[in-house]
């Protein structure tokens, strides 16, 4: 049999969907097997900074594996094939065996397990769930740090929006404030005109005012 790999992503599967996932793959491929299509179901690993696991299948071919995650109801990313490079001068104590069990074997582990194996089993499902939540508490700090992005970015446009309309209104004071000079000069001038024609004793009409002589 081929090895494959199954790619999955994470980012919205809980510890506890992730075990209902890994035991609906586990029985989808005792129901192929009944059915004479060869697919095993080997082993997982998780990625938590990329938020993904990478579910290893021994099937005779790919549509083996996709069927699985059919009848499981599992999503998944992409399926590969890959090769086994494992050296072979390996103990079994050193190296995990990919080789298909002895007829009769149960591909999955069952809770007929040996206390040693039950332990792992339960340590490496504390630790998924440990690298799931670290996941998602990840997926949430980034999600509020582009929250925390976006607003800083209004913010900065409001800033612009602000300092644009007080450099208007500087413009417009300035305007303001020099047309009332060249008014405030252009009453004085007035002022000072009539003031000089009644200090001269002339009226507006240029004729000597009433009383002179």
């Amino acid at each position: 049999m081929a090895l494959y790999m199954v790619e999955r992503d994470l980012g919205a599967v809980s510890p506890d969907q992730l075990r209902l996932d890994q035991r609906a793959v586990a029985s989808a491929c005792r129901q192929l097997n009944d059915l004479g299509k060869r697919v095993r179901y080997i082993n997982s690993a998780v990625i938590p900074t990329d938020g993904c696991a990478l579910d290893l299948f021994g099937a005779q071919s790919p549509e083996a594996v996709k069927e699985v995650h059919v009848v499981a109801q599992v999503a998944y990313r992409r399926i590969v094939e890959i090769l086994d490079l494992t050296p072979g001068f390996l103990q079994t104590t050193t190296s995990r065996s990919r080789h298909s069990p002895k007829k009769g074997a149960d591909d999955t582990m069952t809770d007929s397990a040996p206390p040693e194996l039950a332990r792992w089993l339960a340590d490496g499902q504390r630790f998924f769930s440990l690298c799931l939540e670290l996941v998602e508490k990840s997926n949430r700090l980034q999600a509020k740090t582009q929250t925390l992005e976006a607003e800083n970015e209004m913010l900065r446009e409001e800033v612009a929006r602000l300092r644009h309309k007080v450099d208007l209104l500087q413009t417009e004071r300035a305007d303001m404030v020099a047309a009332f000079n060249d008014l405030a000069g252009h009453v004085t001038q007035v002022v000072d005109h009539i003031l000089q024609k009644s200090e001269n004793g002339e009226t507006e009409n240029g004729e000597p005012a009433q009383g002179q002589g």
